[in-house]
């Protein structure tokens, strides 16, 4: 069970215990080797390990546990990891500026950064993803499968390992494979030049 606090107690509970807000993923997925699956099948399970310091400058780990939040969107699975409302971002961190009240990364008026996981299926769950653009600049690595980044004239094929760095243009996505691509996100808000 997860405890939201206010700053200032959070930061006292911080110091009085090294121990987390939340409970690791069983031991097969914190030993890294192994992807484990939710438990329909359809989605790989992921930690989430959040660290800051305490009122005394002291290392703690503030999350270690699959983030609640997430939800499919057109046939593809989000996981919204983390985010900071504006940047800079305020420091330390804390359990209630994260990850459980994160929100759509490109919404009206956002001016912060948002860290998610978009995992999409292959196969004959490969969602069908319209042509759009985002305000926003969007640092991607590809963590696992393999994925076309298209563009209006162009199609780029990214596989694990991959980066991208995208710039407010037009594109979608489409996985043409039977492995499902896993893409990790940060999301930087944006404005254009005038």
């Amino acid at each position: 069970m997860m405890r939201f606090l206010s700053r200032p107690n959070a930061l006292k509970s911080m110091a009085a215990s090294p121990l987390s807000l939340s409970l690791p993923l069983a031991a097969d997925a914190a030993s890294g080797r192994i992807r484990v699956r939710t438990e329909d099948g359809r989605w790989t399970r992921l930690r989430r390990v959040v660290t800051s310091v305490d009122s005394a400058g002291k290392s703690v780990v503030i999350a270690d546990c699959e983030s609640s939040n997430s939800f499919e969107l057109n046939g593809t699975r989000i996981v919204r990891l983390w985010e900071t409302p504006s940047v800079p971002a305020k420091l330390p961190l804390l359990i209630n500026d994260a990850g459980v009240t994160a929100a759509n990364a490109y919404r009206s008026g956002f001016k912060g950064t948002s860290f998610y996981v978009a995992e999409l299926p292959g196969g004959i769950r490969s969602p069908a993803i319209l042509m759009h653009h985002n305000l926003t600049v969007d640092y991607i690595a590809v963590l696992s499968g393999r994925i076309i980044f298209k563009l209006e004239d162009r199609e780029i094929e990214l596989a694990s390992g991959d980066t991208l760095v995208r710039g407010g243009n037009e594109h979608t996505w489409i996985n043409r494979w039977n492995d499902p691509c896993m893409l990790l996100f940060v999301v930087i808000t944006a404005e254009h030049l005038t």
